[in-house]
């Protein structure tokens, strides 16, 4: 407790003596405002790592949960239990409660399962996607172990009013709205979006008179974003999202299911930004609600349930001493409370706070350090720290490395579940590190990483009788992997043509069985060809998921499988309307993403984009 004590007061001394020094400045620099808009996913803050971003442009004109959004754009790994059921994240081999998910800075983690749902999440409800792979547990706190995401709003102070919306229909009786209107002058920014999302989901399964049962389901979801430009220094701005999904769960081939799932959540932010000459600051607050109620029968009142609360306080200051020096730091605290059939009232305070020192020696060379100590009521959380270096060895070419420890804290459900929660688990802790080199000119866009991640004392259920699980601190995990990005643009005349190749490899592995670990694909890979004419676009997608295991032993596997999408576009009175032409899984393949559950088969859909 001694060093604690001691870490809390260098932390306190610190964020002083910033403070202090930082008004006696006033010179401009202009990273300031990239780093005071972007936060934790600033390119700065990151100068080891690679950031991907999907742009609005392909989040408004998509009918896709964010999940299968993300699946098609950046091949990422999702564990679907069927179309449109539960879909978690995968990221360089680690699991959901492993990947870090955050809306506008804000952590989106359930604090009952650490996981994060992707099909209860509208790709046109954001303004862009940040994709950070490699650990960010420094930065960003708990579970970034393989990597983070972040969700977030984009705010204009120019005078626009607009009102946009796409519907779709298509098979298995599936429609979906969305609109969104924008007002905003030069203090003010209002965005108001309302969506929703049905399907009757009963597409047949291959090989069989079945078919997708009880797959029924529905989304409604809206958000808010207002923000007002308090003067040239300071902006306030309050995020509002509810979300209410409700769906069956369908049946799988070799078992009838007549139960269902319905979720509720809420989330509100209010965020004062400052940005100064040399020095920006955020103060967030935050309140996030998640609500279950599991049907055993969808006909019957019998019902499994639970709930969480999250207040969430968190402050950031930058501070530049240069233009090639500069700190940033922030502290945040978390008190979460957990309710529900499986588990008696609990509640948890965390607090946690880090500082970054940015570098710039040379003019090809930088690299940040940075370190962060947490505390809970409940559980220790590991002193961490990280390194990333990026030099440019050419005018288009450079090379990255980056060092980081990380760790994930044990959820309400591993904690407290009654029956066989366990309340001595410890935090998973882990160490990673990868090598890159990038390459970048106008018309070219290239980037290989290698990495490698060391996890130990990760939390796993195990039987403790015929009838009784419980969490422990057993297993001892190494990830190993190479990731691969190549894109190309060329516009001749009115023509536009583009290619985008990635590929990942990872090999995640139980050190004690040396076995791979269950849906985790050693291969993913997907291509995706775009050409425009004029008002014309043409999409096709081509996506690769290697074998999976589904057993523990490696005795049973999951094929591998490739997958096909078409999209056809053309555009409307000065792009004022537009109409696509969806197909999926084009050559009818026969796929699984999870054992005994078939995705469908070849289906269509057709959208309307408007804009007024």
């Amino acid at each position: 407790m001694k060093n604690e004590g001691n870490m809390i007061k260098i932390f306190s001394f610190f964020f002083l003596l910033i403070s202090v020094v930082s008004f006696s400045q006033n010179d401009s620099i202009n990273q300031l405002e990239e780093i005071v808009l972007k936060g934790s996913f600033s390119p700065s803050l990151n100068s080891g790592y690679t950031v991907e971003k999907i742009p609005e442009s392909l989040l408004k004109n998509n009918y896709q949960s964010l999940g299968n959004l993300l699946q098609n754009q950046a091949n990422l790994y999702f564990k679907q239990n069927g179309y449109g059921m539960v879909s978690s994240i995968s990221i360089r081999g680690t699991n959901a409660s492993q990947t870090g998910v955050y809306w506008n800075g804000i952590a989106l983690n359930s604090s009952l399962n650490g996981q994060t749902d992707f099909n209860t999440l509208s790709a046109y409800n954001f303004d862009e996607v940040e994709i950070r792979k490699g650990g960010a547990s420094v930065l960003l706190g708990n579970g970034a172990v393989g990597g983070a995401i972040n969700l977030s709003d984009k705010i204009s102070f120019k005078n626009k009013q607009e009102v946009t919306s796409l519907f779709s229909l298509g098979s298995y009786q599936t429609y979906s709205g969305h609109a969104q209107g924008v007002i905003s002058n030069d203090n003010l920014f209002v965005k108001l979006s309302l969506g929703a999302v049905s399907s009757e989901n009963d597409y047949p399964f291959y090989d069989s008179n079945l078919k997708n049962e009880n797959g029924q389901f529905k989304n409604f979801n809206i958000n808010g974003v207002f923000a007002y430009k308090i003067n040239n220094k300071n902006r306030l701005t309050y995020h509002t999202s509810y979300i209410d999904n409700d769906r069956n769960t369908s049946r799988t081939v070799t078992a009838s299911n007549n139960s269902k799932i319905e979720n509720y959540n809420s989330r509100n932010l209010l965020d004062w930004k400052y940005l100064g000459n040399r020095i920006s600051s955020s103060l967030k607050v935050a309140y996030l609600t998640e609500k279950f109620t599991y049907y055993f029968d969808k006909n019957n009142p019998n019902t499994s349930n639970g709930e969480s609360k999250n207040f969430v306080s968190k402050y950031n200051l930058t501070y530049f001493l240069n233009n090639d020096i500069f700190f940033n730091g922030g502290i945040e605290y978390k008190n979460e409370k957990g309710l529900g059939t499986n588990i008696s009232k609990q509640d948890q305070n965390i607090f946690n706070t880090y500082v970054l020192f940015h570098h710039q020696p040379l003019a090809k060379l930088n690299y940040n350090l940075s370190i962060r100590k947490g505390y809970s009521s409940v559980f220790d959380i590991p002193f961490i720290y990280a390194i990333d270096v990026k030099y440019e060895w050419f005018k288009h070419l450079a090379f990255k490395t980056a060092f980081s420890t990380n760790y994930r804290t044990p959820t309400f459900n591993d904690l407290y579940w009654e029956p066989g929660g366990n309340s001595d688990l410890q935090s998973e802790k882990s160490k990673s590190a990868e090598i890159g080199v990038v390459y970048k000119n106008q018309l070219f866009n290239f980037h290989i990483t290698s990495y490698v991640i060391k996890s130990k004392d990760l939390i796993q259920w195990q039987p403790v009788s015929s009838s009784f699980w419980q969490p422990q601190n057993v297993q001892d995990v190494s990830n190993y992997g190479l990731e691969l990005f190549a894109e190309a643009r060329k516009e001749y005349n009115q023509h536009t043509f583009g290619l985008k190749v990635q590929y990942d490899y990872s090999k995640s592995e139980d050190e004690s069985t040396h076995k791979q670990l269950i849906y985790v694909p050693f291969h993913k890979g997907n291509a995706i060809v775009n050409y425009q004419y004029k008002k014309w676009k043409f999409n096709y997608n081509l996506q690769y998921t290697g074998k999976i295991y589904i057993t523990t032993s490696n005795t049973q596997s999951l094929n591998d499988y490739v997958l096909s999408n078409l999209n056809l576009q053309r555009s409307f009175f000065k792009n004022r309307m537009q109409l696509a032409f969806y197909i999926n899984n084009l050559f009818d393949k026969s796929y699984q993403s999870v054992a005994y559950r078939p995705m469908p088969d070849r289906n269509y859909s057709l959208q309307i984009n408007l804009k007024i």
